[in-house]
């Protein structure tokens, strides 16, 4: 751990501090171990434990039980979409719907950070609907088109 050099009266002391758990601490001195108790007060954390309560099985039967109404089939998003990398503000949408692209083509632009980014096709395909249009604030993971 750490290492002194000492001279008391004469003598020199190469003294290898090898642990210190509370107030006990294991020395070597000159190669002879050594185990001391520290007279200094055991500092405690100021931060504070977090316990949190048990979850059982009965908490996760009750949310699965709980009834759920299916999304209508004209709101859900299409299995293929393209969805934001970052936060930003849609500044230009280059497309629109029924529009065809291909891969590397420039589909919009999304202003984050006071930078323009561009947001590419990463495969061919068919624009099928624009989920964020001009002015649209959109979060990272936001679906930006639906494509097929």
């Amino acid at each position: 751990m750490k290492k002194f050099s000492f001279e008391i009266n004469g003598f020199k002391y190469e003294v290898n501090v090898k642990k210190v758990e509370g107030d006990t601490a294991k020395l070597e001195v000159n190669g002879t171990p050594y185990s001391v108790k520290l007279n200094q007060e055991i500092k405690t954390s100021k931060t504070p434990i977090l316990v949190r309560s048990a979850v059982t099985n009965d908490d996760a039967k009750q949310v699965a039980g709980e009834k759920l109404t299916p999304v209508a089939e004209t709101k859900r998003p299409s299995s293929n979409t393209i969805k934001s990398p970052l936060p930003g503000n849609v500044t230009r949408v280059l497309v629109k719907e029924g529009d065809t692209f291909k891969e590397g083509d420039t589909l919009l632009v999304l202003e984050s950070m006071k930078m323009e980014n561009n947001i590419l096709a990463e495969t061919d395909g068919t624009i099928v609907k624009v989920n964020a249009p001009v002015g649209t604030t959109v979060l990272q993971d936001d679906v930006l088109f639906e494509i097929a």
